[in-house]
């Protein structure tokens, strides 16, 4: 089983799309670094995707083909799925499951994996990890139990939610409502590297 590590963006703004739509489901992906040898993954970034209609539509391919552009002029490849449930107390694989999921599944020759995160104000501000993570393998979810994530990106995450920097946030629901609107998310994540 793999070793699977967030960076302070990916965690922090999977978090934060949570937070902003805590009446919603949402979605996103998530980018990692092209896999070494010694079974590791990272995640170092995340793309939220929608907060109104989660399930595979011409937007959700649309914005996986400009994610997928997006991430290899990063060298970085699409490496898994997360969603923030609308009731926190759906914690099993079975109950996220996703076309989108399946999309991504389909085009990865390594492993993918889904983050269900508990955006549950406790969680966060009790300094535990928020994440539950399954490896996709074989049609089944295996639960992940080495996960890292740093002490800063906890300290960010709870400043972020203190300061509301979960209001800035693009999701591509909102780039859908103003294509003026950043969907990588670039100044957020400039933001979040102030706070280290």
């Amino acid at each position: 089983m793999s070793s699977i590590k967030f960076t302070e963006i990916a965690y922090c703004k999977m978090i934060l799309h949570a937070i902003k739509y805590p009446h919603c489901t949402v979605n996103g992906v998530l980018l990692a670094k092209p896999s070494n040898s010694n079974n590791e993954v990272e995640f170092v970034d995340c793309i939220p995707l929608f907060h109104v209609c989660v399930n595979l539509t011409p937007m959700a391919e649309i914005a996986l083909m400009q994610i997928d552009e997006y991430a290899s002029k990063k060298n970085l490849v699409i490496g898994g799925y997360y969603v923030a449930p609308e009731n926190p107390k759906d914690q099993s694989f079975d109950k996220v499951y996703n076309r989108i999921f399946d999309k991504i599944a389909a085009n990865n020759t390594n492993p993918s994996y889904v983050v269900i995160v508990n955006s549950t104000n406790s969680t966060i501000q009790r300094g535990r990890i928020a994440l539950k993570v399954g490896q996709y393998s074989d049609g089944n979810y295996k639960l992940c139990e080495d996960i890292s994530v740093s002490d800063d990106s906890m300290n960010v995450c709870i400043s972020g939610i203190n300061t509301t920097m979960y209001n800035k946030i693009v999701d591509f629901d909102n780039h859908l409502d103003d294509i003026q609107l950043d969907w990588t998310n670039t100044d957020l994540n400039k933001e979040i590297r102030s706070f280290l």
